[in-house]
């Protein structure tokens, strides 16, 4: 790698699911392996991929690889080392770099994983959401509490030394109880990441739908921030650095995958619906996995939305995102990126903060405090300011 070169972060997305979960909103899409669409959409991922590598390989080494979805496990372990080799082949992919695939428990055992490792994968995220059955089933999950346990076992079995697992909370039917029970059982897994999520009824959901009909019980706004001071007292307690609003490490594995989107720095995004954000401009390919196969196919422009950033709409997002990170944001490196005094431009905002204990300053690092951390996205709204 030439010391000249800047490093992103390289996104896939595989849009294809056995099961399209009632809360998901993600750009995800029902299918069988037999489905000529599945083959066609690897093909063009790796067409893709070769014909973004000329403006990416001169200029980037690649830090960190994330394979996401949709399920990328949904692959075939050959389709999986395809796109694996296709990136090893035309990018500079630095050699310590972090690998991680995302997997759901059903339908994989130490053999499936030990295909991952091989392809080249060094980390495993399981989407696990609870480890308690009747919640998984109000959750319209496929999979079972001990589905998820086996799978998280046979991936260490395989060799898997730095695997996450997703839990959700705030989820229907969920008591205190459960959650409590959930965090346990999978504190009993010892995984290296654990990463909490609460339940967004995202519009356009099933989810979202039977709440307004009065048919999801969702605990309330209380029972939500008791949770979630609930999951952060016991990581902590058992050894896990809360390094994010969601995100909970034992020392060494932060995801650095993760941490290039929280510092606001570049990636490239492939696969359909995939995001890029390079040079200041952000821009999404096409969504549809048919359209996008076609495009690649037949080399026309794969993008359907763009925007170039001013430098003052980076900064306040560099902020919001940034302070999502306990470590706070240095607003002495932000002034030497930007060439803006962010304690000038934001000072309303700063101060206000502070005087309300939301956000703290200590020397020049901004942080939000143990109350707006639990009201973080509000916080973090007032930094984006028009321009």
């Amino acid at each position: 790698m030439s010391i000249d070169k800047r490093f992103l972060g390289l996104y896939l997305h595989v849009p294809f699911c056995e099961h399209h979960c009632a809360y998901c909103d993600f750009n995800t899409y029902t299918a069988t392996l037999e489905n000529i669409i599945v083959s066609q959409t690897v093909d063009a991922i790796c067409d893709d991929l070769i014909n973004s590598a000329p403006a990416i390989t001169p200029c980037y080494a690649v830090k960190s690889i994330f394979f996401g979805g949709g399920t990328p496990t949904f692959l075939t372990s050959t389709q999986l080392t395809k796109l694996m080799n296709t990136i090893q082949k035309y990018y500079d992919v630095h050699e310590d770099a972090e690998i991680s695939a995302e997997s759901n428990p059903s339908r994989v055992d130490s053999t499936r994983f030990k295909e991952l490792i091989l392809a080249g994968f060094n980390r495993l995220s399981i989407g696990v959401q609870s480890l308690d059955n009747s919640i998984l089933k109000s959750l319209d999950r496929t999979h079972t509490a001990q589905e998820a346990i086996d799978a998280f076992n046979s991936a260490r079995d395989a060799g898997f030394n730095n695997i996450n697992l997703d839990l959700m909370y705030r989820l229907p039917n969920q008591t205190a109880e459960l959650w409590s029970e959930s965090i346990h059982k999978a504190l009993e897994l010892q995984p290296e990441h654990l990463s909490i999520y609460s339940l967004t009824l995202e519009p356009g959901t099933r989810f979202e739908r039977m709440h307004k009909g009065g048919n999801l019980p969702l605990p309330d706004e209380d029972e939500e921030i008791k949770m979630m001071e609930y999951a952060i007292t016991t990581l902590k307690m058992h050894g896990y650095d809360h390094y994010e609003v969601s995100n909970f490490a034992k020392s060494g594995y932060r995801c650095r995958h993760n941490q290039i989107y929280w510092n606001n720095e570049e990636y490239l995004g492939v696969g359909p619906g995939a995001v890029s954000y390079l040079n200041g401009r952000r821009w999404k390919r096409e969504r549809l996995p048919s359209r996008y196969a076609n495009k690649v196919f037949h080399n026309q422009d794969l993008t359907v939305e763009e925007e170039t950033l001013s430098k003052l709409r980076t900064m306040g997002e560099t902020i919001i995102l940034g302070l999502r990170l306990l470590d706070g944001i240095s607003l002495r490196r932000l002034n030497e990126r930007f060439e803006i005094d962010p304690m000038e431009f934001y000072s309303t905002v700063i101060k206000s903060g502070i005087e309300q204990n939301l956000l703290s300053l200590n020397g020049h690092i901004l942080k939000l405090t143990h109350s707006g951390l639990l009201i973080a996205d509000t916080i973090s709204e007032q930094f984006l300011i028009s321009d």
